[in-house]
């Protein structure tokens, strides 16, 4: 498979390493502008993750200081790649060679209960929000909370979900309990996505999305990109990454200390901490067949028009076997192929799935 088919990446947490000093040109980036070349990258969505244990009052700057850095950098390689905004900006990078930047911001926490954050950061160029992370906050449950305070999602949280709908920002229910993403799908009056999340189906943990909620984000027009962390795609990953109880705790404690500071929380799963993990784990290798499995898993039940890709590279400790970055979503890419699937379907899930969903979200 050729790069005729470029790729579309829901989503990235490079934002990261950028705000901590390094550059879009960095090797040791799993998202890096030579290796989206070789993959034939054509649209990267930039997530500016926000960590829920920032104190209140520090979130919303925290991911303004991060779209700070990450405008700049894409700034200085203005010949190869472009912040975009609407649709037509997507198409205009496509046709020029460049490669299409969308600006994100992973938790609503960063809101810190003001609608008119939300407008600040549209007014900016941020044109997708995944409204919660690892902690529910105030107005949504996060899928990682097992004793939810209410129901999903408060009366505050539809008014984001009506605020979105009508400044054009992509909703992400990525990292969402079960019932806030049905309320969400019950409010909204536009096509969601869930951008980096796997099926519960092959590997039952709380931050994949079960068959039902696939098939209503589906039904909504809406779409799911799979993410290629091993302890979302393989079960028995996942159980063997339960015995590192102690080390979870141990990076879950250095992501307190790091406090407001990119670089600190960026050497959480590059430095020693994740690579102690990725040792511990070196005998339990996923192959990217697995991958596979969860979008056709998807595709099965949800249809071509409803699957996509959604990395989150450089927000995880390990990848499967033989991935080291971007470059593994061309290897998926050819995979696809080999297993004969429709060149329609490559392309759609490639590529034109997304941006369907952002000209009826954004224009």
């Amino acid at each position: 498979m050729n790069h005729a088919i470029p790729i579309c990446d829901l989503h990235c947490d490079t934002a990261m390493g950028l705000a901590a000093g390094k550059t879009l040109d960095d090797p040791g980036l799993q998202v890096n502008l030579p290796a989206m070349r070789e993959a034939g990258i054509g649209l990267q969505v930039f997530a500016c993750y926000v960590p829920p244990v920032l104190p209140e009052g520090r979130k919303f700057d925290f991911a303004s200081k991060m779209l700070d850095a990450l405008e700049k950098e894409i700034g200085a390689h203005g010949a190869e790649i472009t912040v975009c905004r609407c649709t037509q900006d997507i198409l205009d990078a496509r046709s020029s060679g460049r490669i299409a930047a969308i600006l994100a911001v992973e938790n609503g926490d960063a809101l810190e209960g003001d609608l008119k954050n939300l407008e600040r950061f549209h007014a900016r160029g941020v044109r997708l929000l995944t409204l919660v992370h690892s902690r529910s906050n105030r107005w949504i449950i996060s899928c990682g909370d097992k004793a939810p305070s209410f129901e999903g999602l408060t009366r505050f949280g539809e008014e984001i979900v009506a605020a979105m709908n009508k400044l054009g920002m992509i909703i992400d229910v990525s990292h969402a309990h079960d019932r806030a993403v049905e309320k969400v799908l019950e409010q909204s009056c536009r096509p969601i996505v869930a951008s980096h999340s796997c099926a519960y189906t092959i590997c039952p943990v709380p931050r994949n999305l079960k068959d039902p909620l696939i098939k209503r984000i589906a039904a909504g027009g809406g779409l799911v990109g799979v993410n290629i962390y091993p302890g979302f795609l393989d079960a028995g990953y996942t159980k063997a990454s339960e015995k590192l109880g102690d080390l979870f705790s141990e990076i879950s404690k250095e992501e307190e200390k790091a406090g407001p500071d990119p670089a600190k929380h960026d050497a959480v799963f590059r430095g020693a901490t994740g690579e102690r993990f990725r040792k511990a784990m070196s005998a339990y290798r996923v192959p990217l067949d697995r991958y596979l499995e969860h979008l056709f898993h998807m595709l099965t039940i949800a249809g071509d028009d409803h699957v996509a890709f959604g990395s989150d590279f450089d927000g995880v400790p390990d990848l499967p076997e033989g991935v080291t970055g971007c470059r593994g979503l061309g290897l998926v890419r050819a995979r696809l192929a080999e297993a004969e699937l429709p060149r329609k379907s490559i392309e759609k899930l490639c590529w034109t799935n997304f941006l369907r969903i952002f000209q009826a979200v954004c224009g």
